[in-house]
């Protein structure tokens, strides 16, 4: 497992070192709790992007619930400055418990996005994915709005 996170981490940073980094996203998103985050949108090619993020999620019992994402989202002009894109990512799970109780998982993630443009340096979106998070019950579908500010 160790092995395997390594590798995603360093597919993850080459990807990025080579790519042009677009915006910088504010995010909210809506399970079975809220979080927020932050995160980045680098172009790789012309259709295919890349969005590495971190959430930080209210999670009732939990103290802590953060989540480390990096996503793959391949672009499709549909028109009228909207950008609709499939999505595929994967990432990292971390839960601390009121008892103490910690947990490290891995997540994977699958899902579509509506990208619309507002100015040349403002836009919107939303995001639907399903998320898996090894070990956890906690798997299923979420929901994500922000909006993306041009650097």
């Amino acid at each position: 497992m160790k092995k395997l996170i390594a590798s995603a981490m360093l597919v993850a940073s080459a990807a990025t070192a080579s790519a042009q980094i677009q915006t910088i996203d504010l995010k909210s998103s809506i399970r079975n709790d809220f979080g927020l985050g932050v995160g980045i949108t680098a172009d790789l090619t012309d259709n295919i992007e890349f969005s590495p993020s971190a959430s930080y999620y209210f999670a009732g019992s939990l103290i802590t619930n953060l989540q480390a994402e990096a996503d793959f989202h391949y672009k499709f002009d549909v028109g009228d400055e909207f950008i609709l894109y499939p999505l595929l990512g994967g990432g990292l799970d971390y839960d601390n418990t009121k008892d103490s109780h910690s947990d490290l998982n891995f997540l994977m993630n699958i899902g579509c996005g509506l990208t619309k443009e507002f100015t040349s340096s403002l836009a919107g979106f939303v995001e639907c994915k399903y998320q898996w998070i090894g070990g956890h019950g906690r798997d299923g579908a979420y929901l994500t709005a922000g909006i993306k500010l041009a650097i």
